[in-house]
């Protein structure tokens, strides 16, 4: 099947103005770039990382957050009897980011009123907690929405949280999800898995506090939200070490590196021509797009998950794509990096559909809900 709505979606972008600010980086071209890799070294303390040079082992890896929770209440777009409930805490890369960004932001959604502590029955089973990560665009929780309802259906406990750069966590100047700069691009990409894992580990003791004989946690995620729980994944393995494996992993075409960025359908999107004006190093000769792609890929390439996958680090992973899928390709790469990941074989599920990457989001949308179910009962097989 043809990848039809990709095809519109590069169309579409080949027309959006050159300068507009609904391209990406075309505020701030490359930005602050000293500051992003100075944020990614920060956030590759947390990591089994194989990068090189060696990282600081002088730099923070405090793995604890403290969350401030907003008053539980009803949430009927997510269904009857839903307690929602919102929560903040502080970064670690607070002093990194703009503002807006600084506070971590988070619903939970719990099927109905929870347990007493304590008590017999509910609250001393086990827990199921769905991490769901936004996908690109997703600033607030519209494409999560019904994913979430059916999990909740199905008694799945919901976490949806706002990453750096997106809702109420945007800066000034940018339009929407359209991030401002290259620099911004790394370090929405370096401080979400650490945001992610610090923000699950939380939740994964307050359970067990409460009761809870178990947790199972699944991190998932379409595209952006996918790779960003693969990574968040690979986080808590680092910061547990040989601690109990509670957590499996759903990702949905998503990516295994920042390729995309020059070869998919969202490179489209970029503001070529701001960054190729932006100039070499010495900031007066311009580049060719060709050039620039090239800077752009080296700029982002720690972020490859080959540099920081390590075994065993889940206890099962599901990977959804599309054949046809001209965002972030046929999902092979990504494949390859959670079979690793995975305990043993048998914890790792791949499923194919045909189409592309838009087609699969809006046409089999209804597909991500039990696949995700499916990762959870890995947990147990």
């Amino acid at each position: 099947m043809p990848a039809i709505l990709d095809h519109i979606f590069e169309f579409v972008g080949r027309l959006t103005p050159k300068r507009s600010d609904k391209r990406f980086f075309a505020v701030d071209a490359w930005g602050n770039l000293d500051l992003a890799r100075d944020v990614h070294a920060q956030s590759l303390t947390y990591f089994h990382s194989k990068s090189k040079p060696p990282v600081d082992a002088t730099l923070r890896r405090d793995t604890a957050c403290d969350i401030a929770w907003a008053p539980p209440s009803a949430d009927a777009d997510y269904g009857d009897g839903v307690v929602r409930q919102d929560a903040t805490f502080v970064s670690p890369f607070a002093d990194a980011l703009p503002e807006e960004s600084r506070l971590v932001r988070f619903a939970r959604l719990r099927p109905g009123a929870p347990p007493a502590s304590g008590t017999d029955g509910a609250a001393s089973a086990v827990k199921r907690v769905a991490v769901l990560l936004p996908c690109t665009g997703d600033v607030d929780e519209w494409f999560r929405r019904s994913i979430a309802r059916e999990l909740l259906t199905n008694g799945v406990e919901c976490v949806i949280p706002t990453i750096a750069y997106y809702g109420e966590r945007k800066p000034a100047r940018q339009w929407r999800h359209v991030l401002r700069s290259v620099a911004d691009a790394k370090i929405q990409l370096s401080v979400t898995p650490v945001e992610m894992m610090m923000l699950c580990m939380a939740l994964d003791e307050e359970a067990k506090r409460d009761g809870h004989a178990s947790v199972d946690l699944c991190l998932a995620g379409v595209s952006l939200g996918g790779t960003m729980s693969a990574l968040t994944a690979l986080a808590m393995a680092k910061a547990r070490g040989d601690a109990e494996n509670n957590v499996v992993v759903c990702c949905v075409a998503a990516a295994n590196d920042c390729t995309p960025y020059v070869e998919g359908s969202i490179e489209t999107r970029l503001a070529w021509e701001v960054l190729c004006e932006s100039g070499e190093a010495d900031g007066a000769t311009p580049m060719s797009k060709e050039r620039c792609k090239t800077i752009l890929l080296d700029v982002l390439k720690e972020l490859d998950m080959s540099n920081l996958v390590v075994e065993n680090a889940v206890k099962g992973a599901v990977c959804v794509t599309a054949r046809e899928d001209r965002f972030v390709g046929a999902g092979d790469a990504i494949a390859k990096t959670l079979q690793t990941m995975v305990t043993t074989a048998e914890g790792f599920i791949r499923e194919d559909f045909d189409g592309g990457h838009l087609q699969f989001l809006f046409g089999n949308k209804s597909s991500i809900a039990p696949n995700i179910q499916r990762a959870f009962d890995l947990m147990r097989a």
